[in-house]
């Protein structure tokens, strides 16, 4: 710790004025753009006094001989230690431990010590990127200082306060010391250290805008590496399980790396806000044409990459991504949520992936979920906004200064590519609180998530020739916004599931849900259509359907119709199968069939609709789930009516076993993962993925050597070696072409 480090240059200074150490020097710049003066980074560092070293001394200067940073100790206390990084990692807000030892003994009246941190390609005073700390006779979380603990001889403990509202990410640090001789020049002696020093948010401190005060939340949603994502269209599924990762070095690496390729890095100052955090990752982890790291894909093929539902975590991802710098191929909803989770996590943001069941995409801004059908009772989908059966996107915690008062707490924000905010894919953080009063005229894009969670689905009749609204004739009012879930703290079972629902919305035809409505209609693209006064028929429609449904299984849909008027009613409609994403979005017709049905009054009758499981196997590349369309009218009377369903077939279960179940650091452990084809043909092209946390190899993919057979076992091995004292999780998927989305995990056990 006694060598200077990088030296950029060499040169003393007897000078007792350092000022310009404080000078704004970006405009002695090269390169004149007629907007501003443009300055290399080289060269501003070269031309900034503060970022030069002074290693020329007089005899009486005081020198620092050694730094020690007490990695272990402050690590430790800062929560920190199980960063695989090496490097000091503390939390804003939060003091740590520093020791100097000097070639003398330090004299307060003749000697000033200066700790000096800078971050960024061009570090500013005035912008809060480069700091130089005094010392105080007090340390509050309000501002940088430092302090004296202790002086024994030539060694000097201090105590350092980071300020609550510090920069998040890698400072290098000076130590400064300045001398004043007999005759009160100062004689100066600066030296980088070798060591970083990485600042994070923290949740433990009142100062700071991440505050959360309740401690069980707070090792859930920014210490707990690994949990589950709710997946699926029946919201009683379990939860599917991630390994977050975010202290393995490639998630901070990637966060940081993130940020600093972005618009923030000329703008290091809005690296102390979550709010363009959030708003930057939310853009950068999906790709596009501006770059990112993941690419999106919803439909086959997926040959030159991995399949969504292959993946298990985070940081197999990130890794080949760091490898590269190059996206990666592929991701989903919940695979954009999981790795935004990380990147904020690895940051000390608290950070949650949310499940919203039959999430609405509202395409237009209508603030409806409108569905449209031609005169002949034909879909017309591609006018559609989609139901997708689930959506996955994040909430974080922290306080809102840039909004009226009362919305603090979980912001939503969502990575996942749906529609543009302010030009770029992203979206959000939108106060949840907002969303639940309908304040969807607040930033950001609160409109969006309010009509995922909330927004009326509206059936309409549309002129075939120029697909002009005709009018609306059905409004549901409670067709979306199911179930809104993540994971309760501090359980570990696939089947902790907390309902957040309430926090989105007030319960369902109460008057201030309705209320909430009726004020965001007022900001609707189809506002001036009255959604609410549609004709109220005496025909009702219902569908029905078994339960727990496997994959490969034939079954009935059952429709049933109900005359509640004292008349007959003749119904014609059609009834139309299609394979479909769980976006919501249709893929190629299974069956269509028109039908005619004669109801007496106050009767009710039924007709099946059969589906066998031949007739969607291996349709994978037109959707992963079956969607059901019925659509008619009323002879008598003209009623319209329209709905639809969404049947999910259910995935086999990996059983994945650990052998020992309990290893101390540096022991290995075999894990094992097998199922059963219970399914109508042979898997080809299978897969197994696994991840650990904790652990090395980090990750591991086989392939199956030959097709799995019907009522075939396929089981895989692979060797783990634990690399961190703790509890690891290690999580398991198959997938192959004709089925995915099988997964496992299991839990080996540290022995102390």
């Amino acid at each position: 710790m006694g060598s200077a480090g990088s030296i950029e240059r060499d040169f003393s200074s007897t000078s007792s004025d350092d000022s310009a150490t404080n000078r704004d020097i970006s405009g002695l710049g090269e390169g004149l753009e007629g907007r501003r003066n443009a300055t290399s980074d080289k060269r501003f560092r070269s031309l900034n006094r503060a970022l030069t070293v002074f290693l020329s001394y007089k005899a009486t200067q005081l020198r620092p001989l050694n730094v020690d940073f007490h990695k272990h100790e402050n690590r430790m206390a800062h929560r920190t230690d199980d960063y695989e990084s090496e490097e000091l990692i503390i939390r804003r807000g939060q003091e740590f431990q520093v020791t100097v030892t000097f070639d003398r003994v330090y004299g307060p009246e003749s000697d000033q010590i200066i700790l000096q941190f800078a971050t960024g390609k061009k570090p500013r005073e005035s912008k809060g990127s480069l700091v130089r700390v005094t010392l105080r006779d007090v340390l509050t979380p309000n501002q940088w200082g430092m302090k004296i603990k202790k002086v024994s001889d030539k060694t000097m403990h201090l105590t350092v306060m980071p300020s609550a509202n510090a920069i998040i990410g890698r400072y290098e640090v000076f130590l400064e010391t300045k001398t004043a001789d007999s005759e009160g020049k100062l004689s100066v002696f600066r030296r980088k250290e070798d060591e970083t020093v990485c600042i994070l948010f923290n949740a433990w401190c009142q100062d700071d805008v991440a505050y959360m005060d309740n401690e069980e939340e707070r090792l859930e949603y920014v210490l707990a590496d690994h949990g589950h994502i709710w997946v699926g269209s029946q919201w009683n599924n379990w939860g599917i399980p991630w390994m977050f990762g975010q202290f393995e070095d490639v998630s901070l690496n990637c966060s940081l790396w993130l940020l600093d390729h972005s618009g923030l890095a000329e703008y290091q100052e809005a690296k102390s806000s979550p709010i363009p955090i959030v708003r930057t990752l939310s853009a950068k982890v999906n790709f596009d044409n501006n770059g990112g790291l993941l690419l999106g894909r919803w439909s086959e093929p997926y040959k030159d990459g991995t399949k969504p539902t292959g993946w298990t975590g985070s940081v197999n991802i990130l890794e080949e991504f760091w490898k590269t710098k190059n996206h990666v191929k592929y991701g989903q909803c919940w695979v954009f949520s999981g790795l935004v989770t990380t990147l904020l996590r690895a940051l000390g943001l608290p950070t949650r992936s949310v499940t919203n069941y039959h999430s609405a995409h509202d395409h237009d801004r209508s603030l409806t979920i409108d569905t449209h059908f031609d005169e002949n009772n034909d879909p017309i989908t591609q006018l559609d906004d989609s139901v997708w059966n689930y959506h996955v996107w994040n909430e974080s915690w922290f306080k809102r200064p840039d909004l009226p008062a009362g919305h603090d707490g979980w912001q939503a924000h969502d990575a996942t590519p749906q529609e543009t905010s302010e030009g770029v894919y992203r979206c959000g953080p939108a106060s949840v609180k907002a969303i639940k009063n309908a304040e969807v005229y607040l930033p950001y894009d609160t409109g969006f998530i309010f009509a995922e969670v909330n927004g009326d689905k509206v059936q309409w009749v549309v002129d075939s020739s120029d697909n002009s609204l005709l009018k609306a004739f059905v409004t549901d009012k409670s067709a979306v916004g199911k179930k809104i879930s993540t994971k309760l703290p501090n359980q570990n079972s696939a089947q902790s599931r907390l309902d957040v629902t309430n926090d989105y919305k007030y319960p369902e035809g109460t008057p201030e849900e309705r209320r909430a409505v009726e004020m965001a209609h007022n900001f609707s693209s189809r506002e001036r259509f009255n959604i609410y006064e549609v004709e109220k028929g005496d025909v009702a429609i219902s569908l029905d359907w078994p339960n727990d449904l496997k994959f490969g299984d034939s079954f009935d849909f059952k429709v049933v119709m109900t005359n509640s008027s004292n008349y007959k009613r003749t119904l014609n409609f059609k009834i139309t199968s299609t394979m479909a994403f769980y976006t919501g979005v249709a893929g190629k017709i299974l069956k269509a069939k028109e039908h005619t049905l004669d109801l007496a009054a106050k009767e009710e009758k039924s007709t099946i609709l059969r589906i066998e499981g031949s007739e969607y196997f291996g349709r994978m590349v037109d959707g992963d789930i079956l969607k059901l369309y019925i659509k008619g009218t009323v002879e008598e009377t003209q009623q319209n009516y329209a709905t639809d369903a969404v049947v999910e077939l259910l995935r086999p279960t990996l059983e994945v076993e650990a052998s020992p179940e309990k290893v101390r650091k540096g022991e290995m452990v075999t894990v094992t993962a097998s199922f059963k084809n219970e399914t109508l043909a042979s898997l080809t092209n299978g897969q197994f993925h696994f991840e650990a946390v904790g652990m090395l190899p980090k990750s591991a993919a086989f392939n199956t050597r030959k097709p799995i057979a019907v009522n075939e076992e396929a089981r895989i091995s692979a060797t783990f070696t634990s690399n961190r004292g703790k509890d690891h999780t290690i999580a398991v998927s198959f997938v192959s072409d004709e089925l995915n989305g099988v997964r496992g995990e299991c839990t080996v056990l540290n022995v102390n």
